[in-house]
């Protein structure tokens, strides 16, 4: 017999299944077969879209296992690779060690890890570590995502790290970095031979950058990659839209070889047909000129003709630089945002003369700049207004683009202005 809810349209049970907890939908699945198919779609769109994932070897073959499921294989949009910290698996490493499950209190638990898959959790450390070729993590991965045949973005991310992290490089920080690298190039690996067809790619948990954001936060050596594993690369991100890059270039000091700086320019070059770029150094650590290097690389050599959207956080750049890439990307780019960014070179009064002559922006956002002439710290507006350290021009809002040239007018005379306050308090 044909329930009440079984007779209105699949739109209204939408709206009406979507305020239900996981509980009620599962007892209303279970009613029927015919409720059971009405709420699949907004069930399996609203648990199954995103899968989270370590490396390790439990979570890959469950992640095998929704690859094979004839129905909600398709659902899974973003594949969210979560790495565990190195206190994680060190406290993996005892519980495995004492061998009482669930361990006793006086052991720190791991949340994100079930108490059955502790045991070989813990090994993917020294596995990573220890194996040139991961093919324990590699063939799982790339079979799953074979299956995830509506898959659009992998996240690459870690634990409870954040942007703003310590500075100065010890023994356990090398060791987990090098695992890091390790997984970075294996993700990797397994897209290539997936041939699966992303459009976005980021080692960034959120949309917006904070101090406090989640990221891989990867060491600049992870991305000297192979020639031939660039040009597999090339192929598998054909048709990678969004790129967004986290990564730390303090490691290992001077001892460097050279040409150090320009794998990730290389990385980004095998991404033609970009729409969105982010690139996020660690804007703490204490060697400011190997970020310099790494954005001059990447100011001189990349061009990607479809660029809409740029943004740079935690930078070191030179203003011919910047103007440089600027200039190669002015027919397309309508997106830019720039924060916690340090101008080595020239005035970012300059800079901003470019943008109102060979750009036409829909959206410039500076925020936090610096520059090594004077004023050092850039204020937009005068010290006792708020957020006088931030520039939004939206022109969306209104759609006009003289609009925003007359903000960008606005803006250079202000701080043209309190340049010359700046000056005068000095005298």
């Amino acid at each position: 017999m044909q329930t009440k809810i079984g007779q209105l349209p699949q739109e209204l049970v939408d709206l009406i299944v979507v305020h239900l907890s996981l509980q009620d939908r599962q007892a209303l699945r279970l009613a029927s077969k015919q409720l059971y198919a009405l709420t699949f779609t907004t069930f399996s769109n609203t648990y199954f879209s995103r899968r989270v994932t370590t490396l390790g070897v439990p979570s890959l073959s469950r992640l095998v296992q929704l690859s094979a499921h004839p129905n909600l294989s398709g659902c899974v949009y973003l594949i969210d690779i979560k790495l565990l910290n190195y206190e994680d698996y060190g406290n993996l490493r005892e519980i495995d060690r004492v061998g009482i499950y669930p361990p006793p209190k006086r052991l720190q638990r791991v949340p994100q890890v079930k108490i059955g898959d502790i045991s070989q959790e813990c090994k993917l450390l020294d596995y990573m570590r220890t194996h040139k070729d991961p093919k324990a993590v590699v063939h799982p991965l790339s079979r799953a995502l074979k299956g995830f045949r509506n898959v659009k973005t992998i996240r690459f991310r870690v634990n409870g790290l954040t942007l703003y992290g310590n500075p100065y490089i010890s023994a356990e920080d090398e060791v987990y970095q090098y695992f890091l690298s390790a997984c970075f190039t294996a993700v990797l690996d397994a897209i290539i031979r997936s041939g699966v067809r992303l459009q976005e790619f980021t080692l960034i948990k959120n949309t917006t950058i904070r101090p406090l954001s989640k990221s891989a936060n990867l060491d600049y050596s992870a991305f000297n990659l192979p020639i031939p594993f660039m040009f597999s690369l090339k192929s598998a991100f054909t048709f990678l839209k969004s790129l967004r890059l986290s990564i730390r270039t303090h490691h290992n000091g001077n001892s460097r070889v050279a040409g150090w700086e320009k794998g990730v320019a290389q990385v980004i070059a095998t991404a033609s047909s970009l729409e969105k770029l982010t690139i996020c150094l660690q804007a703490t650590d204490s060697k400011p000129w190997f970020r310099a290097a790494v954005i001059q690389s990447i100011c001189r050599s990349v061009q990607l003709p479809m660029l809409k959207s740029l943004q740079l956080y935690g930078c070191v750049v030179d203003e011919l630089d910047l103007i440089a890439l600027i200039k190669t990307h002015t027919s397309s780019l309508r997106r830019l945002l720039i924060s916690d960014t340090e101008l080595r070179s020239g005035a970012w009064s300059s800079i901003l003369n470019t943008f109102k002559e060979d750009l036409d922006l829909d959206l410039l956002r500076l925020q936090y700049l610096q520059q090594n002439t004077a004023p050092r710290v850039v204020r937009w507006f005068p010290d006792h207004i708020r957020n006088s350290s931030k520039l939004n021009i939206d022109a969306r809002k209104i759609r006009d683009q003289y609009w925003m040239k007359e903000r960008l007018s606005q803006a250079i005379s202000s701080l043209a202005a309190t340049a010359e306050e700046h000056e005068i308090s000095e005298i």
